[in-house]
Formats: C-alpha cells, structure tokens, sequence
C-alpha cells in the first residue's frame, strides 16, 4: 500500500507542478513521506516563517478553482495534501482537468495592499 501512495502523491505532485508552471506560477511542491504540499514561493520552504513569507495570498483563489470544480484540496496555504491509495484514473483525470483553471486563478490573484489607518485631516479631536 505505501507503493502506491507514494506513486499516487508523485503523480498529484507533478500534476500540480506542471499547471502552476504552465500558469507561471511560482512555487514549490514539496513532500514529506506521501503528503505533498504546495508553497507560492520561488525557495523551498523548511519552517513557519518560510511558509508565512511565500504568497499565501494566491491560495485562496487557487483553492476555491479547485473546489468549484470538484477537487476538495487542503483548506489552507499550511496544510498539506493527505494521499489516499484509493486515488484512481478517473480522480486523477478531474484533478488534472481542474488544475490548469485553478492555476490560472492563481496566477491572476493579486496581493492585498496595505491601508493605511485613517487620518484625521479635519483639525478637531474624535
């Protein structure tokens, strides 16, 4: 049963790299054992602050892609993909068919700026 799913989380790792490169993503798939986890960051990612530098916010998009379109990814940019044995062809096929939409989508997601608090430009105290 381990063959397989480390053959199974191989397989989820390239077809997941191979869209977010199509797609001009940065990122790196990384594995530990047969989960797989992909980070929006142009250096592997070792520890929580490597994690919470990469672009996190290209997750949100890339997930909801996926969702809509079948594919139940981990819900968070810091979680990883947990590999069944049960995974098939067939799941293969709609994770593949749904892949390069949702790399898409996170190739067109955009950074959040940062607002700057409000100032009181009025000269009276609030």
């Amino acid at each position: 049963v381990y063959d397989r799913l480390d053959a199974n989380a191989a397989r989820l790792g390239g077809l997941l790299g191979d869209a977010l490169t199509t797609a001009g993503v940065t990122h790196q798939v990384q594995f530990a054992g047969n989960m797989v986890s992909v980070f929006f960051s142009d250096s592997p990612v070792t520890d929580y602050a490597g994690a919470k530098a990469s672009e996190t916010w290209r997750f949100p998009a890339f997930f909801h892609s996926l969702l809509d379109q079948g594919v139940y990814p981990p819900p968070s940019a810091y979680e990883a993909w947990f590999v069944s044995a049960a995974l098939d062809n067939r799941a293969f096929d709609i994770i593949a068919d749904a892949l390069p939409a949702a790399a898409q989508a996170a190739a067109a997601a955009t950074a959040p700026t940062d607002t700057p608090a409000p100032t009181n430009t009025s000269g009276t105290q609030k």
